[in-house]
């Protein structure tokens, strides 16, 4: 940043927040998600599959990559009359994303001047995000208004858990975005007073981030018996896969705070969160429309608020439970899944050879009370390397995981080595991201 908007920054950060970081489009946008308080089912598909049809004709009409592929697979836009019609476009995914390059961006963007991001890589490719300053706003009032069942607003300022920083710092403060980041993995016993303090100070009442580095956060709360120091209005969990124990240790570092988990993708398909005390998943409808493949419940999502670079039927690498009901009081938030499973892509062996699904994997660690995370590295078809964190004893972790081996074993069968070590601390990613399956098999020397 250079040293003009930093200080621009530093000025403006004392305005009022509705003047200088959000605008006109954030505001349409969340007024929009508002009003399907307002509407009914029926209304609320109408003007689902109007945007749906209106994203499909701007992507064959403006983009070089989906008029080839309706062309070659006889589909036209004219064809879509309703929901059912749908049916006839072609799934994508990610490899015939990356494959089709600048050919997927809407003709009247210059690469050059859009916002470019990336998919984490967590099942070992990413893929290149064009946006801009617009679908960034559509994003966040999507965002705020979901948040909003657990009482944020926009403007509110939030605690962001963090995994590290490139310079090493225990926290930086952005004033512009009402933001206090917390370093993660510079956060130990020594410190935490100092921050729980530095917290308290800025008044920021949201704690935000991944569940892997907020159940590690609320571990370190328990250790040193500061359970009662800092009271947050609400935990905004990121999107990450979320497991029992970590919603036990936060609970129990964090008792009666309310809890909300947000489902989201760097592509910005689909998105849900869980709303008042439930823990389901409720879909956002007018942000994008999901599907479930018949087959694995894999998501395909179509977006409708990235018009620069739309993606239509995307299947997703997550993986949902069955759909259930969305209780009356929210019905216009549809549809509804108790949980998400795991990622398809996130493929673990046998020792013979066979495929496991890492949902599978994720499911078999569930229902621990002593562990803060967990981690299997698969060195070899027939070795896998587990990495548990945990600030209980080595006596009381490993009786507890003597359920969890079971079901492991019974997956991967008995002839599977197991190595386990506890340990105090797994490392995460630059953004805080928990990465909990790691296939090494063939490439032990490309793991840094």
């Amino acid at each position: 940043m250079s040293l003009i908007k930093g200080m621009a920054k530093q000025i403006l950060s004392h305005f009022p927040y509705r003047y200088v970081n959000v605008g006109k489009e954030f505001y349409d946008w969340l007024h929009k998600f508002e009003s399907m308080k307002g509407m009914n089912v029926d209304e609320i598909r109408e003007q689902q599959f109007k945007s749906f049809v209106n994203m499909v004709k701007l992507a064959y009409e403006e983009t070089n990559f989906y008029r080839k592929l309706y062309d070659d697979h006889g589909f036209h836009p004219s064809q879509l009359k309703e929901f059912s019609d749908i049916q006839r476009i072609p799934v994508i995914n990610k490899a015939m994303v990356k494959e089709s390059g600048l050919d997927i961006l809407v003709s009247k963007y210059d690469p050059k001047r859009l916002t470019v991001g990336s998919t984490s890589g967590s099942t070992g490719s990413s893929l290149t995000i064009y946006a801009n300053k617009r679908i960034d706003q559509r994003e966040w009032a999507a965002t705020c208004y979901l948040w909003s069942s657990v009482g944020y607003r926009p403007g509110d300022g939030r605690v962001e858990l963090r995994g590290f920083f490139s310079g090493g710092e225990e926290y930086t403060m952005d004033h512009y975005h009402r933001v206090l980041r917390i370093n993660v993995s510079q956060l130990t016993s020594n410190n935490l007073s100092k921050i729980l303090q530095l917290i308290h100070d800025s008044g920021y009442e949201y704690i935000h981030g991944y569940p892997s580095s907020i159940s590690l956060f609320s571990k370190l709360v328990l250790e040193n018996n500061v359970v009662n120091q800092y009271t947050p209005k609400a935990i905004l969990l990121a999107s990450e896969s979320l497991y029992e124990y970590q919603i036990d240790i936060i609970r129990k570092a964090f008792p009666n705070v309310k809890l909300h988990a947000h489902y989201g993708q760097s592509e910005k398909t689909v998105v849900a969160g869980w709303n008042g005390d439930s823990t389901a998943y409720n879909f956002l409808p007018l942000y994008g429309y999901v599907e479930f493949d018949k087959d694995t419940n894999a998501i395909i999502g179509t977006s409708f608020i990235n018009d620069v670079m739309p993606l239509i039927r995307y299947e997703l690498n997550d993986i949902a439970s069955s759909v259930i009901p969305s209780p009356d009081e929210i019905a216009y938030l549809f549809p509804t899944i108790q949980s998400i499973d795991g990622r398809v892509g996130e493929i673990m062996y046998k020792p013979n050879g066979d495929m496991v699904s890492s949902a599978l994997v994720a499911i078999a660690v569930r229902g621990t009370k002593t562990v803060t995370a967990c981690k299997l590295i698969q060195h070899q078809y027939n070795e896998i390397e587990m990495l548990v964190e945990s600030f209980q004893s080595e006596d009381q972790v490993m009786e507890e995981l003597k359920l969890v081996m079971e079901r492991l074993y019974a997956i991967f069968t008995e002839s599977m080595l197991f190595t386990i070590h506890i340990v105090d601390h797994i490392s995460r990613g630059a953004s805080g991201k928990f990465k909990s399956v790691e296939v090494r098999i063939g490439r032990e020397g490309d793991i840094a």
